[in-house]
């Protein structure tokens, strides 16, 4: 499910919990030239539980990969389509 409110693609999402994982892309970081823009969130009862701080988009898939099945092929063509010019051009 993508939000394009916080640029966010949440992953194994329970809607009924609010639990499950999610990537995050931080806009603001990257147009001040941070590194590790990304941000792979473990989230349980509306409040991060984990988080790890991914430089790239295929670091924050490799992290994904590990917790979960995760065609990482197939979700980086998916996610190149839906992400903002920014967040494209950060990855």
């Amino acid at each position: 499910m993508f939000d394009q409110t916080d640029h966010a693609i949440h992953y194994k999402w329970d809607p009924q919990t609010f639990t499950g994982f999610k990537l995050r892309f931080d806009a603001e970081g990257a147009a001040r030239g941070g590194h590790c823009c990304f941000h792979v969130e473990d989230w349980t009862c509306h409040s991060i539980t984990n988080e790890w701080p991914c430089e790239d988009l295929e670091e924050a898939l490799a992290v994904l990969s590990h917790f979960f099945t995760i065609d990482v092929a197939q979700e980086r063509e998916r996610l190149q389509a839906w992400l903002p010019v920014t967040l494209a051009q950060a990855a």
